[in-house]
């Protein structure tokens, strides 16, 4: 099994969420977010069949800045507007796949300290 981690408001159009399969909704209160200040964060379930599809259709309406993570036991997809990295669960936190992705980051003009994927996927993986 797979599953998503999605900010409502990184989308252009949130309505895409509506056809996932919902596990949990988590309501964040962020005072100092330039975005809003609560942030709707959806922990999505995927099946291994629709991993690929279900990246693109999120890819698409994923707003320039942003990012996403998608992961199953092994592995952890990064995923950007335009682009998508995946990593091993196992060990690629220094991988040059991970570096890439922070590298790719900086050209979003993401803050750096957004920019610690292993710390923001650990924080969000079982909202």
């Amino acid at each position: 099994m797979n599953y998503a981690n999605i900010d409502a408001a990184s989308l252009n159009n949130p309505t895409v969420l509506n056809d996932f399969q919902t596990i949990k909704v988590v309501i964040q209160d962020e005072p100092e977010s330039s975005t809003s200040k609560y942030h709707f964060i959806f922990l999505l379930q995927i099946d291994e069949t629709e991993i690929d599809q279900s990246i693109l259709t999120i890819q698409k309406e994923l707003q320039e800045g942003w990012y996403t993570f998608f992961w199953s036991d092994r592995t952890l997809n990064i995923v950007f507007n335009t682009q998508k990295f995946q990593i091993a669960l196992a060990d690629g936190w220094v991988s040059k796949e991970y570096n890439a992705a922070k590298k790719y980051g900086r050209t979003q003009n993401i803050p750096e300290k957004y920019l610690d994927f292993k710390k923001f996927f650990l924080l969000h993986k079982n909202i």
